[in-house]
C-alpha cells in the first residue's frame, strides 16, 4: 500500500516531470526520488512516466493516479486541519457517595455521556468522609454527597430530599409497622454501613440525642449487602429510602421510620470553595438536577462563587 510520503514525492515529480527538480524541493537525493516511483510502478503494475534522457512525460495511467493521489492527500490535509482545530476533551472527576452511586448516578452519568460527548468522566464511589478528603486534597472537581461535612471550605448546593428507614426482616416483630417508638430499637441488633459513611453518621447521631446505645454486630460499604443480611434476620438495617424502595415493594422487607425522629436529610453537590466552576461541573450539575426531577427536589439556582 502506497504511504502518504510515496504519494507525496509522486506528485512533486509528476508536477515538475523532473527527477532531479523534484529532489530538490523535497530535499532528498535523486536516487530516492527515483526508486519511489519505481516501487509505486510495481506496487500498481503501471508504468507511470514515458521516460527520456531528457524529459519524462505522465502516461495515462500516471496522470489517473496523479488525480486520486490529489484526492488522498487533500483528504489528509483536511483531516490534519479538523484534528489540529478541533475542540479538546473536556475533563471531569467526580465523586459520589454509595447510597447516591446506588441509586442516581449510573442515570447522571449516562445523560452526561448523551449530551456531551466531549467530556471525558472519571467516577469515584466512596463514603462521605473519603470523598471530602478528596475534594479538599483537589483529587476530584464536584461530588454528590448526603451527610455531614465537616470543612467549612466546601461549596455545598442542595440537590434533593432523602429519608433514612429502618428496615427489618419478614420474621422480625417489627415487621409491617410503618412508625415505630425508638425505644423499640433499645437493644436491637445492627448491620449498618461502615464508619465515615453519612448514612452512619446520621443515624448514631439521632440515637445518640435519644440516649439509646446501638448494638453494631457487622457493618458494610455495600448496601445491597446489608439488605440482603436484613432479609435473612441477621439484624435491622438503616438505610436511604431510595435503596430500599424495590426491596419493600417486592416485600421482602419491611421499612419504617421512628415516629417523633424523622431522619431526613439531603443530597447536596459539593466542591471546593477555591475550585472555579468549570463549564463540565456546570453540565454535571444540570445531569443531576434532570436525574432527580421526578422525585422530591430542592431547586437550585447556577453555581456561583461562595462569600
Amino acid at each position: 500500500m502506497a504511504t502518504l510520503k510515496q504519494l507525496y514525492t509522486f506528485l512533486a515529480v509528476a508536477e515538475t516531470l523532473q527527477m532531479s527538480e523534484a529532489a530538490r524541493r523535497l530535499y532528498i537525493s535523486q536516487p530516492t526520488v527515483s526508486q519511489t516511483i519505481l516501487e509505486l510502478e510495481r506496487e500498481f503494475g503501471a508504468s507511470f512516466f514515458e521516460r527520456s534522457p531528457k524529459f519524462l512525460r505522465l502516461t495515462a495511467k500516471g496522470a489517473l493516479f496523479r488525480e486520486y493521489a490529489r484526492q488522498v492527500m487533500d483528504s489528509y490535509a483536511q483531516l490534519d486541519h479538523a484534528m489540529q482545530n478541533a475542540p479538546p476533551s473536556r475533563e471531569l472527576r467526580a465523586g459520589a457517595t454509595i447510597t447516591i452511586g446506588n441509586t442516581l448516578l449510573a442515570e447522571i452519568s449516562a445523560s452526561l455521556k448523551e449530551c456531551h460527548p466531549d467530556i471525558r468522566q472519571r467516577l469515584y464511589v466512596e463514603n462521605t468522609q473519603a470523598l471530602e478528603k478528596r475534594l479538599l486534597r483537589n483529587e476530584i472537581d464536584i461530588a454528590l454527597i448526603e451527610g455531614i461535612l465537616l470543612s467549612d471550605q466546601i461549596a455545598k448546593l442542595p440537590l434533593a430530599d432523602d429519608a433514612l428507614e429502618v428496615i427489618c426482616s419478614r420474621q422480625h416483630p417489627l415487621f409491617g409497622k410503618r412508625k415505630i417508638l425508638v425505644e423499640e430499637l433499645r437493644n436491637q441488633e445492627f448491620i449498618l454501613r461502615e464508619q465515615g459513611s453519612g448514612t452512619r453518621n446520621i443515624f448514631e447521631n439521632y440515637m445518640r440525642t435519644a440516649k439509646i446505645p446501638i448494638r453494631v454486630i457487622g457493618e458494610s460499604t455495600s448496601s445491597t449487602a446489608i439488605i440482603e443480611m436484613v432479609i435473612r434476620n441477621l439484624g435491622l438495617g438503616v438505610l436511604s429510602r431510595r435503596c430500599v424502595q424495590r426491596y419493600t415493594s417486592e416485600n421482602l422487607i419491611s421499612a419504617c421510620v421512628i415516629q417523633g425522629m424523622p431522619m431526613s436529610r439531603s443530597f447536596y453537590i459539593c466542591y471546593p470553595v477555591h475550585h472555579p466552576v468549570t463549564s463540565q461541573m456546570t453540565d454535571f450539575i444540570h445531569a443531576a438536577q434532570q436525574a432527580v426531577q421526578p422525585l422530591s427536589l430542592i431547586p437550585i439556582s447556577e453555581p456561583t462563587r461562595p462569600y
